[in-house]
């Protein structure tokens, strides 16, 4: 059988095209194969991936996924049509701007979708994002990552896509803040309790990605990097005292730290990229915010984040979080490796108070548990600030962290131990990816020459898992039982 012919006439890009077509032509082949506009891409075919979008009477749609002889009569605006090379459409002035594109084959289809987006909120047309559907649509990074959750960017450019289009919209994707340079400890802790929203900020590795995503929206930022704290030095009681600015990249590498505290600085190492250990402080390894899904999505309910909102987690997919320590309101673990090692060491925290007084915080006591507060994190005051991290002297012993986790590098925790073996078999172990704070228990320490069997039967008793992280409580104990193993040589 002949294949069925039709004649189809649309405007497209503002001209008028008449074409005789196959009845089986997509609107993308028409517009590729018969009109040459090959700025409009075939990706998927099936309309999963978005690169064939293209805007029909003013609404999105995937040309792919419909007959070209349907849109008799229809005005469809493709790329070509958004703009030229002399005159780019404002959207396309953005992209390059923010570095919204790389391999550029989505390109045309993220920038179609993303102009018919905006008119979408304009219009108050809802998305599953939107918090009150009666209300006028937010234009939040989550409500622009839903709405454009069809467009999909292999290249993983999204949040650079997120930046070009809010651009556009005219609003910032980071909130505006306010900024100073701290001039001393004491000042930067007074300024920060005194201007409500105030943060400090160093390397800035975790707080930027939480403001990129409106996680944190501080309205004040006092930058301390100018602050003579970083530095490591001895203390008269021979340990160390590790200024708050210290970088981890410099910790690790520190001589002093290598021979003497091996731990901290495998746990360091094992924590990240060059990249951001090159930026983080001490400091701010011990603040960072917790890695749990639900906390970054800010479509789903989150105690941390919101508090009094719930916990997603709790029923969601639990496999990477916490199996202690944990409560009703709260299951999240705390993602810092350097943590663990301090922790086994004894470190204390100094801090500089908004009064001007000092308090030193042994890291026994410095994280809190969830609770009912599990937005309060740690026993720092408002505008508290830490001002080093000091170490008792070496214990001597086999110095060991083993992380386990679901790549080689870069990932956090499902287990981590620290831990240090004296030659009689006793020492110190501390647990991290498993508990809301770095997880150590001095009564478990006392049965190391007993094995890691008793070990962590003591050390995780009060063990509440899920169904997805059960699995913890053995690799815990067979990742202790091979760093004992690795300790007797």
């Amino acid at each position: 059988m002949l294949p069925a012919m039709s004649k189809v006439s649309f405007t497209v890009n503002g001209e008028t095209r008449v074409l005789e077509l196959d009845t089986r032509t997509t609107l993308l082949d028409a517009l590729r194969e018969h009109l040459h506009l090959t700025g409009t891409k075939k990706g998927c075919d099936h309309g999963q991936c978005g690169a064939c979008t293209v805007i029909v009477d003013g609404r999105r749609i995937n040309s792919c996924l419909t007959l070209a002889v349907m849109h008799d009569g229809d005005s469809i605006t493709t790329i070509e049509g958004l703009g030229t090379p002399d005159h780019l459409h404002p959207l396309q002035t953005a992209f390059i701007r923010h570095d919204g594109y790389q391999c550029g084959y989505c390109t045309p289809g993220q920038i179609c979708s993303a102009v018919a987006v905006l008119d979408e909120i304009d219009a108050g047309i809802p998305s599953h994002a939107s918090a009150d559907l009666n209300a006028r649509p937010q234009l939040t990074p989550a409500e622009l990552r839903e709405r454009m959750s069809g467009n999909i960017c292999r290249c993983g450019a999204y949040s650079n896509i997120i930046d070009a289009i809010t651009e556009v919209a005219g609003e910032a994707a980071v909130k505006s803040f306010t900024y100073e340079r701290a001039a001393s400890p004491a000042t930067a802790a007074a300024s920060a309790a005194n201007i409500a929203g105030a943060k400090f900020i160093a390397g800035g590795t975790n707080l930027l990605d939480l403001m990129k995503l409106e996680i944190e929206a501080p309205s004040h930022l006092i930058d301390v990097n100018g602050l003579a704290l970083d530095t490591i030095d001895a203390t008269p009681e021979g340990g160390l005292r590790i200024g708050a600015l210290v970088r981890n990249t410099d910790l690790a590498a520190d001589e002093r730290v290598r021979r003497d505290y091996g731990l901290l600085a495998r746990a360091l190492l094992a924590g990240a990229s060059g990249q951001l250990r090159n930026k983080a402080t001490t400091a701010g390894n011990l603040l960072q915010r917790t890695r749990c899904p639900y906390f970054y999505d800010t479509n789903q309910p989150c105690n941390k984040r919101k508090p009094g909102s719930g916990c997603a987690a709790i029923g969601g997919v639990s496999r990477q979080l916490a199996v202690i320590g944990t409560s009703d309101a709260c299951i999240a673990t705390n993602p810092s490796d350097m943590a663990v090692a301090m922790m086994a060491l004894d470190a204390v925290v100094e801090t500089v108070r908004p009064s001007g007084a000092a308090r030193r915080i042994p890291i026994a006591d410095f994280y809190r548990l969830p609770g009912d507060t599990p937005h309060v994190e740690t026993v720092l005051e408002a505008g508290e600030l830490i001002t080093a991290v000091t170490l008792p002297k070496p214990l001597g012993g086999t110095h060991i962290y083993r992380k386990v986790r679901d790549r080689a590098s870069y990932a956090f925790a499902l287990v981590s131990v620290g831990a240090v073996v004296q030659r009689n078999g006793t020492g110190r172990v501390a647990l991290g990816g498993v508990a809301p704070k770095p997880w150590r228990i001095a009564a478990a320490e006392a049965e190391m020459p007993r094995g890691a069997k008793t070990v962590m039967t003591r050390l995780l008793a009060d063990a509440k898992p899920t169904r997805e992280n059960v699995f913890k409580l053995p690799l815990a104990e067979r990742t202790f039982a091979a760093v004992l193993a690795e300790a007797r040589g």
